[in-house]
């Protein structure tokens, strides 16, 4: 009962269940660039192929790459932070950090704290399992333990489902406890879980798609020029 009522704090933190808020005006964009400081850009970097540090230690992925385009377009520099996922919007709002990219889901609730850029991927969440297990079903959740990172949009769903979930602080340390037997399966967004189960030499493997989502650029209201160079980035990679 600890662990239902910590999520639905959690989900007033983010803004509540419901998602049937208008969406804001958008923003007026200003062309002023402060070149005086570099953009602070946040991101998860447990998820790969998406967000992860590399065997340097330096940050990779598709998410920081498109992060360094948007930096670029702007002609700043960029300061990259790994940060726990459920503090990126917090952050933003305060200000004290201008844009965010971590497969985070576009949600009207979101859309009250930052301002999100157009869609640079859909994807979904899945499960992902031991090919010697029990695939996962959401009927049966009640039954099986489910491993989440915590402060996600997945923790939600699952509670929402009837599932009291096993809640870690990333996606890695979910994978870790199912090749150790601790869960039966993990949920989680498919592009970090579909890229698992690819690389494990056939020893794990996801499920189909339970949601689509679209995932999109978080950007501080403080910023919306930033907000502007995102999806002009955005718009140029969809037409090359």
């Amino acid at each position: 009962m600890k662990r239902l009522l910590s999520v639905f704090v959690l989900a007033a933190a983010l803004g509540g269940c419901s998602d049937s808020t208008s969406e804001p005006a958008a923003p007026e964009v200003s062309t002023k660039v402060d070149a005086t400081r570099p953009l602070v850009f946040l991101t998860h970097p447990t998820e790969p192929p998406c967000s992860y540090l590399d065997g340097t230690g330096a940050f990779a992925g598709t998410n920081v790459e498109l992060a360094r385009k948007i930096a670029a377009a702007m002609g700043a520099e960029l300061k990259i932070e790994g940060v726990e996922f459920d503090t990126i919007i917090p952050r933003l709002k305060a200000g004290t950090a201008d844009f965010g990219i971590a497969t985070i889901t576009i949600t009207e609730a979101r859309k009250r704290d930052v301002f999100f850029s157009d869609p640079y991927e859909t994807g979904g969440v899945c499960f992902l399992y031991r090919t010697d297990g029990v695939k996962p079903r959401m009927s049966q959740l009640a039954s099986q333990r489910i491993g989440v990172e915590t402060g996600t949009l997945e923790d939600i769903y699952l509670c929402r489902h009837g599932c009291d979930p096993i809640r870690f602080a990333s996606m890695n340390d979910a994978v870790d406890a199912l090749s150790s037997n601790k869960v039966d399966a993990v949920f989680f967004d498919a592009i970090p879980l579909r890229h698992r189960a690819q690389t494990s030499g056939g020893r794990f493997v996801t499920t189909p798609l339970e949601t689509r989502e679209h995932y999109g650029v978080a950007v501080s209201k403080h910023r919306p020029d930033v907000l502007a160079a995102a999806n002009k980035v955005i718009a140029e990679g969809r037409a090359k």
